[in-house]
């Protein structure tokens, strides 16, 4: 913590504490910081002054241990106990206490005994309302932390809306998808299998939400949908060979989250010349564990047992663009759940039916009949990508990049707005701004490995590209 930041903290509560004011509801200042930042109260600083204030708010913060409000004298307490002083300073400090000690005799507050034998004090109106304030105070909640902590009076339970709210970490809006993601997650959580399919364009969070989960929940494994093939050709990867990682890792095989990225192009007719349509031969595949039956799996080496995997715990999610079937449907429904406000959640009825996925997106039928859910990601908006970018959640492709090399980065509003109509132009989304960013701080770093301290911009990038540099300077201007 550096000087100044202290002298403001030390000063501030030890006054509350010298001026009766210990039982003072101190809200906890990383979680205000937001609030703030939410409303627009930063907009005018500089990404440096902000990124400072950030850090204070954060490690000040520390004192709440994860809660939204504690009394002053709570929080003065903490920050002592966390403080190193050598003995000679604890010494000093207790020899100022015991001086001021002696100058004084120490009296109880005025109290009776009521009728229940309790033990009542006598309050003026300031002492009374400081009272209530401080038993509203000890009535709290803690900081959402997404896992158990040593400060939960209960048993750490994961409920959809706390699903939910982790998913909005990583994924920009989406507020539908995120919504069917939490209780598909939920619903497993509790034994209950379900299916799924997400369809949506790339680079705007269908596989990040999957991602963000499988961070939380071992039970979840991305696979990628092309890379598959039917049972019986060697050397190729077969849906039995996700299982069996699973029990060479010493998990459960019968309780996976199995999400199939790019289940699209996996679903698409590959008919070979002797009129085999290879993609129905790994639907079927699917469909057997659909139906929750037994599967074996085991080595290839004879001399090892076969593995007999109940499947009736297994959900699956079939993640994709599905352009062909977005593209054809004879009504184009609005997105499911897609508001603009977060309070405007809505589980409407989806458009995208069992007939859609048979006619546009070649699933088998069966399969179709077995998906107990649709849900679309919505095309992100040049704005979204900006927010994106400046967000201090941990969506934002910046801090992904600070965090990984533990530097910190600027990026000028030009460079942001670049980057954010490129992805929208590009249909790439996020993965066009990270690549990009990648490819200005890899520039950077080739001369300064060791530097801790980067400005990005893709004026100064000097770019060869004509048609870029017209873009940048319509921007700019």
């Amino acid at each position: 913590m550096d000087r100044k930041t202290a002298e403001e903290f030390w000063t501030t509560y030890f006054g509350l504490i010298m001026h009766e004011g210990a039982d003072t509801c101190m809200g906890n200042p990383f979680k205000e910081f937001i609030k703030e930042a939410r409303i627009g109260t930063y907009d005018a600083l500089t990404d440096d002054e902000y990124h400072v204030k950030y850090q204070q708010a954060e490690e000040i913060s520390a004192f709440w241990n994860g809660r939204s409000k504690r009394s002053a004298g709570q929080v003065f307490a903490e920050a002592l106990s966390r403080t190193p002083l050598s003995y000679n300073e604890q010494k000093e400090i207790l020899s100022t206490l015991m001086d001021a000690s002696e100058r004084i005799t120490y009296k109880s507050l005025n109290a009776s005994v009521n009728e229940d034998g309790e033990m009542a004090f006598d309050m003026d109106p300031v002492q009374m309302k400081q009272s209530k304030e401080n038993a509203d105070c000890e009535d709290l909640d803690f900081e959402t932390a997404y896992e158990e902590t040593p400060f939960d009076e209960e048993e750490f339970r994961w409920t959809p809306r706390l699903i939910y709210d982790y998913i909005g970490e990583y994924v920009h809006g989406q507020y539908g998808a995120r919504q069917a993601a939490a209780i598909l997650v939920y619903n497993h959580l509790q034994g209950r299998r379900r299916n799924m399919i997400l369809a949506g364009p790339t680079g705007c969070g269908k596989t990040e939400i999957w991602r963000s989960l499988s961070k939380k929940f071992d039970f979840i494994k991305i696979v990628n949908g092309p890379q598959l093939a039917c049972d019986g050709w060697k050397g190729s990867y077969h849906i039995k060979d996700i299982f069996l990682e699973e029990l060479q890792n010493g998990r459960n095989p019968g309780h996976l989250l199995v999400v199939i990225d790019e289940a699209d192009k996996l679903f698409e007719p590959a008919v070979a010349s002797g009129g085999t349509d290879f993609s129905k031969m790994i639907q079927n595949e699917f469909l057997k564990i659909m139906d929750g039956d037994s599967m074996i799996v085991g080595s290839d080496d004879p001399k090892k047992k076969s593995v007999t995997i109940d499947c009736s715990g297994v959900s699956f999610v079939f993640c994709g663009s599905f352009e062909t079937l977005l593209q054809n449907r004879d009504i184009k429904p609005s997105p499911i759940g897609f508001s603009r406000g977060e309070a405007e959640i809505q589980s409407e009825p989806v458009l995208f039916t069992e007939e859609d996925l048979v006619q546009y997106g070649n699933v088998r039928r069966e399969i179709a009949g077995r998906i107990q859910q649709i849900a679309e990601v919505d095309m992100l908006s040049e704005e979204d990508f900006e927010y994106m970018m400046t967000s201090r959640k941990k969506m934002s492709p910046i801090r992904q990049l600070e965090k990984m090399y533990g530097i910190h980065m600027k990026v000028d509003a030009v460079t942001r707005k670049y980057l954010a109509h490129k992805a929208v132009e590009s249909k790439l989304g996020c993965r066009y701004i990270r690549s990009r960013l990648q490819v200005l701080l890899d520039d950077q770093m080739f001369d300064n490995p060791d530097q801790k301290e980067f400005q990005l911009s893709v004026e100064a990038a000097q770019t060869s590209d004509p048609e870029a540099s017209e873009a940048i300077s319509a921007l700019a201007s």
